[in-house]
């Protein structure tokens, strides 16, 4: 039974190495982004863990009288080796930069509205604009703020979410195959569904018994189009929103070595990437750089949601073009 043991144990810790170390790179590659510089990705394309069982036996007896003589022993040995071998791919190419100056697909955003729970962050940090309503990543003017409508849009779009009345639905075999479905909702819910529809623009219609279908576009609203048009942002983008949230230390402010962004808009707006002389004691993920440490806080969940989120869009990205047949491999053997 000893080997399927080590097995497990050797399966959970190489993953949480790997996942640990994956998010270090990217928070470092967040962090030199804020100050200007490049950095460089590794995708890991292999783990490979040779292990070797070694077994040895062997019976020790006594000679002599009974009294002289000992019990017989039975003598065994038993040795576990593990010998791992880490295959890196340099993440470059044209391919890297399709995926993530393109715009987040248009079905990836519905499935993640289906998240009930968090609809309303992935609205506010996914799109850039709805109809009229717009979202910008970064309000450039000193007095500017958030769209009241655009919030008031997505705080509607999670209420009706939650309490069944709206569901993002795919239809096979129609000119839209994304759809905004709405039904059940009067008369306790026709006041919201009322003011959900005007704010995209649109009118209620007359007969509240019949239930209501809303295309989704990819597009800018046009005047042909009934229904919603929804612009994503990329993953750059995401990317950048996650930079400007680095806080800069002060001596660094003064010498003028990162970039000032404006003020973050709605998707980033509480969300931050801490900068500290000593390593904070409670860190979801920390990384070390120009003699400070930068972090998330383990209890900031809205930061972390947010990294998860950029994390899992950018390892896509990088899976994605990480071909080992177009790019050379670093094979490191990990010594015992």
């Amino acid at each position: 039974m000893a080997g399927p043991k080590h097995i497990s144990m050797g399966r959970a810790d190489y993953n949480e190495a790997i996942n640990r170390t994956e998010d270090e790179q990217m928070l470092l590659a967040i962090v030199k982004g804020r100050y200007g510089e490049t950095s460089s990705l590794l995708a890991v394309s292999g783990v490979a863990a040779n292990v070797r069982f070694n077994m040895n036996a062997g019976i020790e007896a006594g000679f002599g009288s009974k009294d002289m003589s000992g019990e017989n022993l039975l003598i065994g040995g038993f040795a576990y080796e593990e010998n791992p071998t880490i295959t890196y791919a340099p993440v470059q190419g044209e391919k890297y930069l399709w995926q993530i100056f393109s715009p987040i697909p248009l079905d990836i955003l519905i499935l993640s509205m289906r998240n009930y729970i968090n609809s309303a962050l992935y609205l506010s940090m996914l799109t850039n604009r709805i109809n009229d309503m717009r979202n910008p990543d970064f309000l450039v003017a000193p007095s500017a703020e958030p769209d009241p409508r655009f919030q008031r849009f997505v705080k509607l779009h999670m209420e009706l979410s939650k309490i069944g009345v709206l569901d993002p639905v795919a239809v096979q075999g129609k000119d839209h195959p994304f759809n905004i479905l709405i039904t059940g909702y009067s008369p306790a819910h026709s006041e919201k569904v009322h003011e959900y529809l005007t704010l995209l623009g649109l009118h209620t219609p007359g007969d509240e018994s019949k239930d209501i279908l809303l295309p989704v576009d990819f597009a800018v609203k046009g005047r042909e189009l009934d229904g919603i048009a929804i612009s994503t942002r990329s993953t750059i983008d995401l990317i950048q929103i996650l930079e400007a949230a680095v806080e800069i230390p002060q001596e660094h402010a003064s010498e003028g070595i990162a970039i000032d962004y404006p003020k973050l808009g709605l998707a980033g707006k509480d969300i931050r990437i801490h900068a500290s002389k000593d390593l904070p004691e409670r860190a979801a993920v920390s990384v070390k750089y120009r003699g400070y440490w930068f972090s998330i806080d383990d209890t900031d969940m809205k930061t972390k949601l947010f990294y998860k989120i950029v994390r899992s869009l950018w390892s896509v990205s990088i899976a994605a073009s990480a071909d080992q047949r177009a790019a050379p491999v670093l094979t490191l053997p990990v010594s015992r």
